[in-house]
């Protein structure tokens, strides 16, 4: 499987968890017969998270934990990344 396949499934598996996102949101606040509904989101650019939110004060810590989440899985995939690039360029990587 070539890199562009991959790259367009993260983007399609992406748009596909904010749709369901919204939609589970919606479902939620018609069945409970809920007035206020809080949203929140964390961007992550490089390294640095950028969160937004509004509605309820609780989900701030939810969002600080999750953008801690994101951030450190972003370092492990660029160091993996670093890992195996270096390792194509001295030619010790094995299939």
């Amino acid at each position: 499987m070539d890199l562009g396949r991959i790259g367009l499934i993260l983007v399609l598996a992406g748009f596909s968890v904010a749709v369901i996102g919204v939609v589970a949101v919606a479902v939620y606040a018609a069945l409970r017969g809920v007035s206020e509904v809080g949203y929140g989101g964390c961007v992550l650019i490089m390294f640095v998270p950028i969160c937004f939110g509004t509605g309820s004060p609780n989900i701030a810590p939810h969002l600080l934990i999750a953008s801690a989440i994101l951030m450190l899985a972003v370092v492990v995939v660029a160091y993996l990344l670093l890992r195996f690039t270096r390792s194509l360029a001295s030619g010790t990587y094995h299939t």
